[in-house]
Order: C-alpha cells, then structure tokens, then sequence
C-alpha cells in the first residue's frame, strides 16, 4: 500500500519533514513517499474569507467528526514546543470547500498517474467549511485531507503527532468500513480507548492517545481488508506516537526503556517503543556499536587504538566500495584533528532524538563532556543482537 502526502505552501517544510520521518520510521508494507516541491496552491476564488466571531464557533465542528472533534483537543503539555496559541475574537480567516480539497488531490492523483487504490493526503493549513481536522472524501475515499493549522490552540505537543496520528487514522478508517456512511456512524460515543473513539470530552482523547489501540470490534470490521503486516505497522506508529506523547504529558514514570535490537542486517530497532528504526549510515553505525561494544566507554583521544575494531564493524556494514578508500574513512575518523567522530555522534544522537524525543533518548545515545569518556548508557542487558 501506497501513501502519498502532499501539502500547500503554508504548510511549514519543518513540520512536513517530521511527519513523514515519524511515519518512515516504522518498517512495513505501508509506503509513505511525499512530495515537498509540487506544493498544491489555492486560488483566490477557491477561498471564502470566513469570520469567527467566539471560541465556541472555533472549537466546534459543524456536523459529526470522522474520528475526533476540534473540540475534544485540550490536552497535552510538553515542554518541547511554544506555549497554546491565544486568538482575539472575533477574526478572519481563509477557509475553502471539501469539493475543492477534495478536488486538489484528483489533479495531483491524475497528473502523476496515481492509481486509484493508493492514498493522496492533503496537508492543509486552509480551514475548511465543516471545520473539521480531517477527512476522506466520501466519492473517492483514498482521498483524504488533514487541517495542520490550529492544533496548538487545543495542544501544546509538536503538531507532527496529531498529524501523523491522523494519517494513520484515516488509512484504517477507509479499510475498517464499508462506505463513508458507515464511517460516520460507527465512531465509539462512549470513549473506550480505540481509535474510533468520538471524544466529545477533551479528557476523552488523553484515553485515545495514551492507548494508541484499536478495540476489537474494529478490529473484526478491518479483518480481511489489511494485512497483519500493515495492521502491525500501524499500530506500531500508533505505539511510538503513544510514548511520544507520555513524555509531552510529563508521564515519565510510565514509560520504561526499550530494548534496543540490532537484527541480521545490522538494523537497529527500539522493539517496545512500536518497533520503531533509528536510521543510521553506515560509518554513524560503526561508531554506535563500538561504544555498545564497550560500556566503560572511549574517550575521542583514545579512538585511535580501536582503529581496527572499527575497521571489522564496518566491513562487516557495508561490502560496497574499495578496501584502501574504507580504511581511510576509519582513519579520519579516529584522526582526533579532525572533527568527524564528534559529527558523528553529534548525527547519532539526532537520530534518537528525532525517533523517540530528547528524554528518552538520553540513554541510548553516546555522551559526555568535552575532554570526557563518552559512553551509551544504556544497560547492556537491554541490548540484543541476532
């Protein structure tokens, strides 16, 4: 299955970026591809000038929501992002029709012979008539759109999770019904911590979010219509956005560290945080497993005599190149003049941070001060290699 996500020109290339990585970050049959440069424009026609007179006309949706209503979005502190956004009422904003959204993604889908049975998402920072967050479209449901704008009125997490959780939500919503009808009146009333939950209450999403699950009788309605292997990857993005959001919600407690496994293929997985891959190049990678290898550490000047023990891990990584040109790029980095292994780390612990936020990644990546042994503290006993 095949996910295209595109986005107009006010919707910020930092956020776009994230949502796609977290989205990427979980290996599976879903493909999420994106399309950064083909920014979908509106014309001046296609958009009405909408005035918002209260809060309680910007925080309501005008007919029943797909998944959760703008109003159930109160909740999620973190320290990681801006404060909530505070609007002056009353004000003016663009806001466009379903059919023109909805009209943005068939010229996309026809122009780059998309086929009919592969997703196009909109990102949109546009409002939209019924005032929803996201929506398929009820002619041609692998059509879809998510409203980036307005999510740190309700939340102060970064946007890319709500974001990206919509993603997933609307790819299982078109496989778990029959038709657009039944979408619409099948969501959960009552919250029961299932994807489908309504969440007229804003403290009914912190249930949606920190369960990040599908109940099982939408389970059943999605059986036979996705593959384990995609139900698995969804649920798994599902999971990763789920601590993502404990931690925004300060509910560290709650969140034990996951295992780190290295499999056959060198690829590293955080299997209890959704089984989520830290991407890592090939001399990055050399330089982690050295420092798994050793939990007392290295200190950068002492690099140098592990020159062939690097020399093994990355032959061992990459089998593409000439011999003379891998031992050189050892050198350099070992080469304590040079700042490669410092660039190096400085891209490891990125990566962490990037796949599971700045808390939790502490114990994963390499640290320590300047003139210091830097070393993963990670317990080894967490560490498994197949």
């Amino acid at each position: 299955m095949k996910v295209h996500l595109i986005k107009d020109g006010e919707v910020g290339t930092d956020t776009f970026t994230e949502v796609i990585d977290i989205l990427q970050a979980i290996s599976g049959p879903i493909e999420f591809t994106c399309d950064s440069h083909n920014v979908i424009n509106f014309e001046e026609d296609e958009l009405l000038e909408k005035r918002v007179s209260n809060v309680k006309a910007f925080e309501k949706s005008h007919s029943v929501p797909l998944n959760y209503s703008t109003k159930s979005m109160n909740i999620i502190e973190s320290k990681e992002t801006r404060p909530l956004k505070k609007f002056e009422f009353p004000f003016s904003r663009k806001t466009t029709n379903w059919s023109t959204i909805f009209d943005k993604c068939n010229v996309y889908r026809k122009k780059n012979d998309i086929p009919d049975n592969e997703f196009v998402i909109l990102l949109t920072e546009v409002s939209n008539s019924n005032n929803w967050f996201a929506s398929l479209d009820e002619k041609m449901p692998y059509n879809g759109f998510i409203h980036t704008a307005d999510w740190n009125h309700f939340i102060k997490c970064l946007d890319s999770f709500p974001i990206a959780y919509e993603v997933v939500a609307l790819i299982l919503q078109k496989h778990m019904f029959n038709d657009y009808n039944e979408l619409r009146t099948s969501v959960h009333i009552d919250p029961i911590g299932c994807i489908n939950d309504m969440c007229l209450e804003k403290k009914d999403i912190k249930l949606k979010m920190r369960t990040a699950d599908i109940c099982s009788e939408c389970m059943f309605k999605i059986k036979g219509k996705f593959s384990f292997a995609e139900i698995n990857q969804a649920l798994n993005i599902m999971e990763s956005l789920r601590v993502k959001m404990l931690f925004s919600q300060n509910f560290k407690q709650s969140v034990p560290l996951s295992k780190l496994v290295i499999d056959n293929r060198k690829r590293i997985f955080l299997p209890d945080f959704g089984n989520i891959e830290i991407k890592l190049r090939p001399l990055e990678k050399t330089l982690f497993f050295l420092y798994l290898r050793h939990p007392d550490g290295i200190g950068l000047s002492f690099l140098c005599d592990y020159k062939n023990e690097l020399y093994d891990i990355y032959t061992s990584l990459s089998s593409i190149g000439d011999l003379h040109e891998m031992r050189n790029r050892i050198d350099e980095m070992v080469n304590i003049t040079r700042n490669s292994a410092v660039e190096k780390i400085s891209k490891i612990k990125a990566a962490f941070v990037k796949a599971i936020g700045d808390e939790l990644a502490k114990s994963y990546y390499i640290q320590g001060g300047n003139g210091e042994v830097k070393k993963v503290e990670l317990d080894r006993g967490l560490v498994g290699i197949n």
